[in-house]
């Protein structure tokens, strides 16, 4: 089941939640602090929402304090990295101040599956992202990424609700944790599971 355009208008899929209220939005309202509305207080979508975007923020944090003990082996492991080109596609390419950086794609898929596997009632599958050479000239962000991310769900969940809040999730995953910004995310929801399942 592709739940990558879960309602087309003239201007692509509909970014709302089931209770109609514009998911970015309300992740945005979320990330800067704001207190919830008397809507969002007792909406499960927006409550949601909500959750994911305070989730993020704590695994972005987390991930930014801990402090790195890098194994005895690790010059070994650098100088190898170094000797051994990675080749094109195992890499994405970040803006940096000095200049572009790269990083490894399996690595950055794995951040956003991780974060997916945090929400309510879904687990990721597979993940997949793509830099099209393209991005740039057609007015988008520099180095944007695309996404196709395979997720299963639990049974009787929202899945229009509940993939307007992953979209917003890896957007600002990739973002905030990772520093790819993230134009299009495609999302399939590939298998369903019952509670107390994974």
């Amino acid at each position: 089941m592709n739940a990558g355009s879960p309602a087309e208008g003239p201007d692509g899929p509909d970014p709302r939640l089931a209770c109609g209220r514009d998911a970015a939005l309300v992740w945005d309202r979320a990330a800067a602090g704001t207190a919830p509305d008397a809507h969002e207080r007792d909406c499960p979508h927006c409550d949601a929402a909500f959750a994911d975007a305070r989730g993020l923020d704590a695994v972005v944090h987390r991930m930014a304090s801990q402090e790195l003990e890098p194994p005895p082996s690790m010059m070994d492991r650098v100088m190898a990295a170094v000797l051994t080109e990675l080749r094109p596609h195992d890499v994405l390419t970040l803006s940096s101040p000095h200049g572009p950086a790269r990083l490894s794609r399996p690595a950055a898929a794995a951040v956003l599956r991780h974060v997916v596997d945090r929400m309510d009632g879904l687990r990721a599958r597979s993940c997949r992202i793509e830099q099209p050479a393209g991005a740039d000239a057609a007015g988008g962000a520099p180095h944007a990424a695309d996404v196709a991310i395979t997720v299963t769900a639990r049974f009787g969940v929202d899945l229009a609700s509940v993939t307007a809040r992953v979209r917003q999730m890896v957007i600002a995953a990739g973002e905030q944790a990772l520093g790819v910004p993230v134009r299009r995310v495609d999302i399939d929801v590939v298998d369903l599971f019952g509670e107390g399942t994974t």
